[in-house]
């Protein structure tokens, strides 16, 4: 079955350029207060993982939820909406963002309970600890 990410936002690009690889995208909810029924913003700042660096500052962008890229980047840029051509007038909107690239996952050590599922079924657990 394919990842399914339940966490997509639209955001305002607010910081870029400091670290490799790494936008600071921030994206403002708006919801009524329950009891005084008063519209409230919030605003939250996600560090997202932009592969080519093509994310300029101001730019309207999408963010999806991933495979965890660091300690702090859980997101990854998805598409740019809009950008401000009077800021950055020689730089199209690119079409396709490429996917990150990850690093393949050590093999865990099994656990009791699956070597001993493993050597139930017939399969050879050799597991050195």
């Amino acid at each position: 079955m394919p990842y399914q990410p339940n966490h997509i936002f639209k955001g305002v690009v607010t910081k870029v350029g400091v670290m490799r690889k790494t936008a600071t995208v921030t994206v403002e909810r708006i919801f009524e207060h329950p009891k005084i029924l008063k519209e409230i913003k919030r605003h939250k700042k996600y560090l997202v993982h932009d592969e080519n660096e093509v994310a300029r500052l101001d730019d309207k962008v999408t963010i999806i939820h991933g495979l965890r890229t660091s300690k702090s980047k859980s997101f990854r840029l998805h598409s740019i909406q809009s950008r401000d051509t009077r800021q950055h007038p020689n730089e199209p909107i690119p079409q396709t963002i490429s996917e990150p690239s990850l690093k393949p996952r050590k093999q865990s050590k099994l656990g009791v309970l699956e070597s001993l599922n493993n050597e139930i079924r017939g399969e050879s657990a050799a597991v050195s600890r």
